[in-house]
This record gives structure tokens, C-alpha cells and sequence, in this order.
């Protein structure tokens, strides 16, 4: 008598395991968490430049006047500059905003689809979040 599995049994293993295999994928979402990560990298990168920015201010006599990302680089703020991900710099004299657009889902926003969300460092909080604004974030 042999023993083993016909090619039928085979088959219906297979199709099975290549079933939950794509439920597994779309519960997991692979695009949301590759986005999350880009996210998280461009907090980071924010994170930097801000505390660059903090430098500056301290020793140009309390002016963000001329910090850009060039001037961040040369003076010794910022080893280089982020390219990872885009992060702009807007500076006003006494305040600044550094920001990064966000792509991931989990970061909501409480005003509306039209609104882009950012991840938006200002000077003049000293605190970091995300922010939904229908345009780019400007210095106070």
C-alpha cells in the first residue's frame, strides 16, 4: 500500500495557503507602512533641522535672519542636509517653521479631506506636531 497525498489534496493545500497568504497582505497593508516609516524619517529629519535652527538663533543674537539650509550646512549646524525626504525651511526674524509633508494614514486630520497634513516644528512654541492646513506653513 503507498502512502502520500494525491494531487486533488495537494491542490486545495495550496489554494488555501494562497488565500490566507492575501488576507494576511491586505490586513497587514504594506503601502500604509512603508508610508509610516517615510513618515517617521521625515519627523526625524524635522527634528534636526530644528534643533539646528535653535543653534543659529543663539548665535546670531536671537535672529533666524539668513538661516537656510546652506547656512545650516557651512556654519556647522547640520552635518548635511536631509535628503531623504523634502523638509523647507521658512524663517521671519524672530521665528521659524521647518516642515515636512506626511503620506500615512495614521496621521489624521480633524478639518477636512482638502487639507494637507504637515509635520511643522515652530520657534515660537518650541513644539512639533502635525498640523492640516489647505497651504504651506509660514513663519509667524
Amino acid at each position: 500500500m503507498k502512502k502520500g497525498f494525491t494531487l486533488i489534496e495537494l491542490l486545495v493545500v495550496i489554494a488555501v495557503l494562497g488565500i490566507l497568504a492575501s488576507v494576511v497582505l491586505v490586513a497587514i497593508n504594506p503601502s500604509e507602512r512603508i508610508n509610516e516609516a517615510n513618515d517617521s524619517g521625515k519627523k526625524n529629519d524635522v527634528s534636526q533641522i530644528a534643533t539646528a535652527l535653535e543653534s543659529y538663533f543663539t548665535n546670531n543674537q536671537g535672529s533666524y535672519t539668513g538661516a537656510t539650509s546652506t547656512t545650516l550646512v557651512s556654519g556647522g549646524y547640520l552635518k548635511r542636509y536631509p535628503t531623504t525626504s523634502t523638509v523647507v525651511i521658512a524663517t521671519g526674524g524672530a521665528s521659524s517653521v521647518a516642515y515636512a509633508t506626511l503620506q500615512a494614514a495614521s496621521a489624521t486630520c480633524a478639518t477636512g479631506a482638502s487639507a494637507t497634513k504637515y509635520w511643522v516644528y515652530r520657534s515660537a512654541t518650541g513644539v512639533s506636531q502635525v498640523e492640516c492646513l489647505a497651504s504651506t506653513p509660514t513663519a509667524p
